[in-house]
């Protein structure tokens, strides 16, 4: 599908594009706040602020209205952060913000073991909890007797480290995706014109882009039988996830960032950095009709593990505190897909005042 009209006027002029990005963002946040008392937040970390993605806002508000209080800010990250350079930094912008802020403390749930390692000889309170475990199960799950149209499915941003390319030797393939409208412009050209017989499931229900919800994602991938992720360096993937609990196997290159934490060898293949390696990848995993149910089962015990660090870590801070809640027993009520929503920073100040009341 050819650019929109809206793309090819931010094409032309990106500053009108910047412009609109940052006042539709300016005041959301992604994060969610798991208890108010003790006021305790998950969200994603970007150095600087606490932001994600493109033109996202920051917490400084709560920061502000907290300056006096003890709360507990639980940070995860979307990109692989086992470089010591990067972390020296993390290190600094923490104790800038300890400084300004000493009853804030700050947890950070580590995507790999080697991440935690890093953070921990630096002096960051870091556990190991790789943030595709808090996908929901109930939406990625495998739907029977759904006919399987495609070989392969590959649901990643379109942009260069993505490399799709690396599957252009499949001739049965679909994309799920989303691009920048400015940086990732001409990859989307480029991939669209490599792949003229890829189906692209967010077109196929008009003649423009549509952003897919979860369920239909997971429609989506349940018409596939084989989930590719051929990034060499990222964060953990949450597809790569969505495709597990969905019962697909993958095929992978090698990577950074916390994909493989997830994985098995019974239904994931490594593979070389190469088209033609990709290709029988997919093809092996085809003939060796692994079952869903068992990828997904297996899938599952890795999330129950992780999900029981991040539990614990709350539950030892109520205590701590002297809360005598079970966070265990709060967590149906709190969890939804990823723990993380768009939300201004007033709506968790708002929810913290309404609990102050109550008391």
């Amino acid at each position: 599908m050819e650019p929109s009209k809206l793309s090819k006027l931010y094409e032309k002029r990106p500053d009108l594009y910047q412009q609109h990005r940052k006042q539709y963002n300016q005041k959301a946040v992604l994060y969610s706040l798991l208890s108010t008392e003790p006021p305790i937040f998950y969200g994603p970390r970007s150095f600087g602020k606490w932001e994600y993605g493109y033109g996202y806002g920051s917490l400084d508000a709560v920061f502000n209205y907290l300056q006096d209080r003890t709360a507990y800010f639980l940070q995860n990250w979307a990109w692989d952060m086992e470089e010591s350079k990067e972390v020296e930094k993390l290190k600094t912008l923490e104790n800038q913000h300890i400084s300004q802020y000493p009853k804030h403390k700050f947890i950070h749930l580590c995507n790999t073991l080697r991440q935690q390692e890093i953070f921990q000889e630096y002096g960051l309170n870091a556990i190991f909890c790789n943030h595709n475990c808090l996908l929901d199960e109930k939406i990625f799950r495998p739907i029977p007797s759904t006919h399987k149209l495609f070989d392969a499915v590959y649901d990643a941003r379109i942009s260069p480290y993505k490399r799709h390319y690396l599957a252009k030797n499949i001739d049965s393939i679909a994309f799920i995706y989303y691009y920048d409208y400015i940086d990732d412009l001409s990859c989307y050209r480029e991939v669209l014109q490599q792949f003229p017989h890829a189906y692209l499931f967010n077109d196929t229900l008009s003649e423009k882009y549509e952003n897919l919800s979860p369920p239909i994602v997971n429609q989506c991938l349940n018409s596939c039988k084989i989930g590719l992720c051929l990034s060499s360096v990222e964060g953990a993937m949450y597809a790569s996830m969505q495709y597990l609990l969905s019962g697909l196997p993958i095929v992978s290159t090698k990577s950074k960032g916390g994909r493989d934490v997830f994985f098995d060898e019974e239904y994931t293949l490594i593979v070389e950095d190469d088209p033609d390696a990709v290709k029988e990848g997919v093809n092996e995993l085809i003939r060796r009709n692994i079952s869903a149910d068992t990828i997904r089962y297996k899938a599952l015990e890795k999330i129950r593990e992780h999900r029981l660090s991040l539990t614990s870590v709350i539950q030892s801070i109520y205590e701590q505190e002297g809360i005598k809640r079970n966070f265990s027993v709060e967590w149906d009520q709190l969890f939804f897909n990823k723990l993380l929503k768009p939300q201004t920073p007033e709506y968790a100040i708002k929810q913290i005042e309404l609990a102050k009341a109550q008391f």
